[in-house]
């Protein structure tokens, strides 16, 4: 039901997606976290299939240097993300779609909470999976972009990382800088379009209770607590499906306004 394309970036880079075209204009666009790709260790595979089965189409994406997409691991940056959503809209906006849900997970969440959408009066709601949104403290640690591995990027180039699956992924030091510029906790808040925050209560990357600040300081949001719901919602089946579950109802209502 799904189809390969590649879309490309105003630099060149060709950025892979899955597209099914079940609807003509209603379409979720799904932006994976970072170390990660366009399955999202399964939850956006199994979330893909519920949106489509409820005749809404579905576009799921590899960010520059990430999955099947081109482009340099530690070349990749949070503004040149930025700029491939950007990208995808306006491919999407061209392809007839006019209704656009955006549902960004974990560092992919943080990078749709900084999208300009006063530019895209398509885009109509925005979900947050396990949403790396403060201001990436949590990303500031010795897996990912601590102080100790940007000097490790500052001697060799970049900093090796490794995710759950054993897949090598380097950061590079334009996004150690970055992450100091870039404020999604205080960005998202700016935001007027309805939101869902979704985040699992055993979450060991991300704590829940950033979403649950959020969602008090956000106008016109909801929160769904996910039992037993860890990061991706990749270790507990139920889990998975209460969170796919919560997000269908929320898409079903965006639609159907």
């Amino acid at each position: 039901m799904e189809e390969k394309i590649y879309i490309n970036s105003t630099d060149n880079i060709k950025l892979c997606a899955l597209v099914s075209g079940i609807s003509s204009d209603k379409i979720v666009l799904l932006c994976h976290g970072i170390r990660g790709d366009k399955d999202e260790r399964g939850s956006f595979t199994a979330l893909a299939k519920a949106i489509q089965q409820q005749g809404y189409s579905t576009i799921r994406i590899d960010f520059r240097g990430h999955g099947e997409s081109t482009g340099i691991d530690y070349e990749m940056t949070i503004s040149k993300e930025i700029e491939d959503i950007e990208i995808i809209i306006k491919f999407l906006k061209n392809e007839g779609y006019r209704e656009i849900i955006i549902l960004g997970a974990s560092f992919g969440a943080s990078i749709v909470s900084l999208v300009d959408y006063s530019q895209f009066d398509e885009v109509k709601a925005l979900i947050l999976w396990y949403g790396a949104l403060d201001n990436y403290d949590a990303l500031r640690n010795d897996n990912f972009l601590s102080q100790r591995n940007k000097k490790i990027a500052l001697r060799e180039g970049f900093y090796k990382s490794y995710n759950k699956a054993g897949k090598l992924f380097r950061f590079g030091i334009p996004l150690f800088e970055e992450i100091d510029k870039y404020k999604p906790k205080e960005k998202i808040q700016e935001i007027i379009l309805p939101m869902l925050f979704v985040h699992g209560l055993a979450d060991e990357t991300v704590s829940y209770k950033i979403s649950l600040e959020l969602h008090n300081k956000c106008a016109n949001s909801k929160l769904e607590l996910i039992k037993n719901g860890s990061h991706t919602f990749d270790t507990n089946h139920q889990a998975l499906e209460d969170a796919i579950d919560k997000t269908i109802e929320f898409i079903k209502e965006i639609f159907k306004r």
